[in-house]
């Protein structure tokens, strides 16, 4: 079932990042509904619990283009790219900056080179960033595949290259910590956290992933009863963190991947998520279908989730307030994720059929002559 789905684990962890990450935004939007301590509480593990999702979504679009693009021309491969990712981003951001400008974060734009800088570093909704930071790991292609499949092509390097590589990403974390987070350059620096450097080492265990699959998921089973209750545990640590904050002012910035807790976090999260996904595959689960129709759109349902999660606040209205808190939570997010979903697919539908029809008319006019 998996060769005629063409589906391999990097699908599976789309789903799981694309969701996570679509509940944060509707956590994000839910702050300014919670009156009590016990609401912010709800909001804050749940929180913490899908912030997983940058390193999630980095790990899967490197292991998904190392193990699809060994032979691919870089050309090629940045104009499908540019199609498949650039043009919805752009559109999505244009729709936001236009209908929803108030959801604009850090600098708004108020003049032609903020506007500019807003798509750079996608500053026009929460979570643009996100995109900012994929794309830029789309355009490392030909060095991700060169480390890869040429100077990984030894298993001698790969523990070496790993252990430096932690050691550089140690000294990374420690840095921001000390001197941009809450910091001297908090503000001169703010947007370290949406650069390939502050993420490098979800892609290169991505990449190692599949050019060594068969050693990875070997020592992913060696530990596998060890990885829920170390989650645990360190969902604990990360908890901890957040709320010695307090509730006064609470803000999911304080939240942030760039830090040791997270990146534990993260890194037992993609192995649990990683041996789930090979589950199914070896299995034939029927759910695999589902995944894989999931991973087609998630990219584009990610994009629309936050202009989406608006105008369904809107449509939900005074009700939000009425209901229990978490029903309203669940609803909203149910509500935002299948009209994000249903809407990206619609447009795709529209623009294959228009396509057709184009293509039909072109060439009945080249018959003609």
């Amino acid at each position: 079932m998996d060769s005629q789905l063409n589906i391999n684990e990097s699908d599976i962890l789309k789903v799981f990042a694309v969701s996570g990450a679509i509940l944060q935004s509707v956590l994000g939007m839910f702050l300014k509904h919670a009156h009590s301590h016990s609401d912010m509480a709800l909001l804050a593990v749940i929180y913490t619990m899908v912030k997983y999702t940058a390193p999630v979504f980095i790990f899967a679009i490197v292991y998904g283009m190392v193990k699809g693009n060994q032979h691919t021309k870089p050309g090629h491969f940045y104009k499908e790219k540019f199609n498949e990712l650039v043009i919805p981003y752009f559109l999505w951001a244009t729709a936001s900056l236009i209908f929803i400008p108030g959801v604009q974060v850090n600098r708004h734009a108020t003049s032609f080179w903020t506007l500019i800088e807003s798509y750079v570093v996608g500053n026009a909704s929460p979570q643009y960033w996100y995109t900012v930071m994929m794309l830029q790991f789309q355009m490392l292609m030909p060095v991700l595949i060169y480390i890869c499949y040429k100077f990984l092509s030894k298993p001698s390097r790969v523990i070496p290259l790993l252990a430096v590589s932690f050691i550089i990403f140690g000294a990374w974390l420690w840095m921001y910590d000390t001197y941009v987070f809450h910091g001297a350059y908090a503000t001169s620096l703010r947007y370290l956290d949406r650069v390939f450097v502050s993420y490098f080492i979800y892609a290169l265990l991505g990449g190692i992933a599949w050019v060594h699959k068969e050693q990875f998921d070997g020592i992913l089973r060696r530990f596998q009863f060890i990885l829920i209750p170390v989650m645990l545990l360190l969902l604990i640590w990360t908890n901890r963190e957040f709320f010695s904050f307090g509730f006064e002012d609470m803000s999911f910035g304080n939240l942030i991947y760039l830090k040791p807790s997270m990146t534990l976090y993260s890194l037992v999260v993609i192995a649990l998520i990683h041996m789930l996904a090979g589950h199914l595959i070896h299995k034939n689960s029927r759910a695999l279908p589902f995944y894989k129709w999931l991973s087609t759109y998630a990219y584009r349902a990610f994009t629309a989730n936050v202009f989406i999660l608006y105008f369904v606040l809107k449509l939900f209205g005074g009700l939000v307030d009425q209901l229990p808190f978490f029903v309203a939570l669940v609803l909203v997010y149910l509500t935002t994720i299948s009209c994000s979903f249903c809407i990206v697919y619609a447009f795709a539908k529209a623009y294959a059929w228009i396509k057709r029809t184009f293509r039909k008319d072109e060439l009945a006019v080249q018959a003609d002559h």
